[in-house]
């Protein structure tokens, strides 16, 4: 998928396909990559924020019944909204995280291609577009929660797999994804059930300091189903 560019300083955010050469490396700075956004200079940052949202939001809107075309055009639009509007974005939990502020402008901008789509010809109805959004919010809120969490664990797993031998992530990867007991896992090592114990922590400390990078919400880190 390439999306179009837009107006001053679109181009140099969405010139490059999110498909193209995989997730990009986590910035050397400790700013979240939210942070590097709401500041407005770092054009890699918002290269990686396309490159790590834009499918998740092209696979909701399919899965929500949107042909490709349309899955397109609305996630451009959710991506441009976001380009405008998150220097006034600030996590606050009792106001909602980062996950609920992008599912929110995605199931809006899913409900406005839906009237537009139903009314061929003619302009959205006062109201009638919020109306829709607020629909399809109820709707969908739980379904675009599972997905985000499952898509930012992905995402952060992937970018996280080559900082540890081998070894390590094998541990982690069955005692914690797996859900192998430690004791079995060690026998299969060759290692102590410590050592099991020890590598699974630091494979998981350095994920949730991934997924905090990604999302400033640590919360988002749910252990897979």
């Amino acid at each position: 998928m390439r999306l179009e560019t837009r107006g001053p300083g679109w181009s140099s955010v969405l010139s490059t396909s999110s498909t193209q050469g995989g997730p990009r490396k986590t910035p050397s700075t400790k700013a979240s990559l939210l942070a590097k956004l709401r500041a407005g200079a770092d054009a890699g940052a918002w290269r990686l924020f396309v490159d790590l949202y834009t499918p998740l939001v092209f696979r909701f809107c399919r899965q929500r019944g949107l042909q490709d075309a349309d899955a397109d055009e609305v996630t451009q639009s959710v991506m441009a909204r976001v380009f405008k509007a998150i220097g006034r974005f600030q996590y606050d939990p009792k106001r909602g995280r980062f996950r609920n502020w992008l599912g929110l402008i995605a199931v809006r901008e899913i409900a406005r291609q839906r009237e537009r789509s139903s009314r061929p010809g003619q302009g959205s109805g006062a109201g009638q577009g919020e109306y829709l959004a607020a629909q399809v919010a109820g709707a969908d809120d739980s379904d675009w929660q599972e997905q985000f969490n499952a898509h930012v664990l992905a995402i952060a797993l992937e970018r996280l797999r080559h900082q540890f031998d081998a070894p390590t992530w094998q541990a982690f990867d069955w005692t914690w994804i797996g859900n192998v007991k430690p004791e079995a896992a060690a026998e299969r090592l060759q290692r102590p059930v410590a050592w099991v114990y020890k590598a699974r922590f630091a494979v998981l400390k350095r994920l949730r300091a991934e997924v905090q990078f990604l999302t400033e919400d640590a919360a988002s880190l749910h252990r897979p189903r």
